[in-house]
């Protein structure tokens, strides 16, 4: 499936940026829809991929993949399975659950970067779930460098209150008899987009569970966490209510392999902003405030 419609809503031409649709076979051969977005003319800098938090279009993404590119970076970003672009029809009878996103998904754009741009470095910036899903692919090695954006250990009682009892309803309560009522999690109850029945339920279940995915005995791929070895940063929101600290350490202590571990504190009086929240970071209002420095620190300075 291909999808053509420029992201992010900027002039290409006033930015020197080409963005352009692509297709990206997971390792399973199931077809992601994805946008490239290249400096023109193209440089040697690192390709960077933007993987998306659960339920989240890629195309919410596309003006900072453009900041990106704009700096010699190769930028995709992309669809998981049957979310946004990637979806053909009904999601009625999906199978797809959340681990087919880290473990299916997740490699195929890994291997597709390396062939693409042979001898470059591949940069991951992984929002929320993005985050997380390299430390189930068996390929993390192809990683150079990584950030994460309100990466979390996703177990209700680590979130704020009052947003805790609202997942805890919704995900322990109401939102698994829906899912499987009617097939698929209606977007709007997650702010989102509509997604597939077995990806809420196994999402869901993750959330009731103190060790999240890491206490689901069926999921074998955990093991690759131990094989991550790239450094990684962990940005953590003051505001974010589902990625306190506390989750946010919880789910970074996990990438211990890696050869360099830090956090990166976002205060809002920093960001020039009354609040960011989980999904603010991508907005364009940060340009001038903390895309720079996630630029400085994937580019290998010590931004903090």
């Amino acid at each position: 499936m291909r999808d053509s419609t420029p992201a992010g809503g900027e002039s290409q031409a006033a930015t020197a940026i080409i963005n352009r649709g692509v297709e990206i076979s997971a390792r399973d051969g199931w077809t992601l829809a994805a946008t490239l977005f290249e400096p023109h003319p193209d440089g040697d800098g690192p390709v960077t991929i933007i993987a998306a938090g659960a339920g989240i279009p890629r195309r919410y993404y596309g003006r900072f993949a453009s900041f990106l590119a704009d700096r010699g970076r190769p930028t995709v970003i992309f669809d998981y399975r049957d979310i946004g672009g990637s979806r053909s029809g009904s999601l009625k009878g999906s199978k797809v659950r959340m681990r087919d996103w880290c473990t299916l998904d997740v490699p195929g754009v890994l291997a597709w970067a390396v062939r693409g741009y042979p001898g470059r470095p591949v940069h991951w910036v992984g929002h929320s779930m993005g985050g997380f899903a390299t430390g189930l692919a068996p390929n993390n090695h192809l990683i150079a460098r990584q950030l994460n954006i309100a990466t979390l250990n996703g177990y209700w009682r680590r979130m704020a209150a009052p947003e805790r009892y609202r997942v805890r309803i919704l995900m322990g309560n109401l939102g698994v008899p829906i899912a499987r009522a009617l097939g698929y999690l209606p977007g709007f109850l997650m702010g989102g987009e509509d997604m597939p029945g077995p990806a809420f339920v196994e999402w869901a279940g993750w959330c009731m569970t103190p060790d999240f995915l890491f206490g689901d005995e069926t999921l074998a791929e955990r093991a690759n966490f131990a094989r991550y070895r790239a450094p990684i940063r962990f940005a953590q929101i003051e505001d974010d209510a589902w990625g306190t600290p506390a989750a946010v350490e919880e789910m970074a202590r996990h990438f211990r392999t890696s050869t360099d571990h830090s956090t990166w504190r976002i205060r809002l009086q920093d960001s020039g902003a009354a609040k960011i929240g989980h999904h603010g970071f991508f907005r364009d209002q940060f340009r001038d405030t903390l895309w720079p420095a996630a630029v400085e620190w994937l580019d290998g300075g010590s931004a903090s």
